[in-house]
């Protein structure tokens, strides 16, 4: 009897062996079958940004030809997201904002004091500028926006009517236009009431949550 149940051990053994080197194989194929989708995955997400960039490149040469050689290389090309035919359609889309021109790489100075009580001038620039009787929007240009640029342009905006003193008594707005941006990033724009702008070459379009409401900065 003994010899029998060591004999059904060493079988059941052997099975089970047998059963976690199949089990193996199938984790390691279907690894390495993930790992080749990831691939084929990442080069389609490479090969559209290239095209997105291409598109952009293309925008911009037309946009900077039109604009009378503004622009100084194609580097600027995020720049050139604001310049669209519809850029002025997308925002007046929301109640309360009602802008009729658009004005392009604005720069002005304001005062400031250094930390040792002196007066000095600090410049501000703005990628682009839609203007109304009542309201402006301040529009900033990323490729990617990220969490830390979405902050730096909060903290623009919170300057803009002391380098814009004209605009003082307008109902103030933020947006900012991109190709690609981080849900982290996403999430603080609308936290903060900015209006979202995705390039969609050769086009842009609103890229908020539909219950989405823009906030005025303060």
């Amino acid at each position: 009897d003994d010899k029998v149940k060591e004999e059904k051990r060493q079988a059941e053994w052997e099975r089970q062996r047998a059963d976690d080197k199949v089990e193996g194989e199938k984790r390691q194929a279907e690894w390495e079958r993930q790992r080749a989708d990831d691939k084929l995955e990442e080069e389609k997400r490479q090969a559209e940004w290239e095209r997105q960039c291409t598109e952009w490149e293309k925008r911009f040469t037309g946009i900077n030809s039109r604009l009378g050689g503004q622009g100084n290389s194609i580097g600027e090309i995020t720049e050139a997201m604001t310049i669209s035919d519809n850029i002025i359609d997308l925002v007046n889309k929301f109640n309360g904002i009602n802008v009729e021109y658009f004005s392009f790489n604005i720069t002005r100075k304001y005062p400031v004091k250094t930390a040792e009580g002196r007066a000095t001038r600090k410049q501000h620039e703005v990628d682009g500028l839609a203007d109304g009787k009542d309201s402006v929007v301040v529009i900033e240009a990323k490729t990617v926006l990220t969490e830390e640029r979405v902050k730096r342009f909060l903290d623009k905006l919170a300057r803009f009517k002391l380098a814009y003193p004209d605009h003082a008594n307008k109902d103030l707005y933020g947006a900012m236009t991109f190709i690609r941006v981080d849900d982290d990033a996403y999430r603080l724009a609308e936290q903060h009431g900015l209006l979202l702008i995705k390039a969609s070459p050769p086009d842009v379009e609103l890229a908020n949550n539909k219950d989405f409401k823009p906030v005025k900065i303060i």
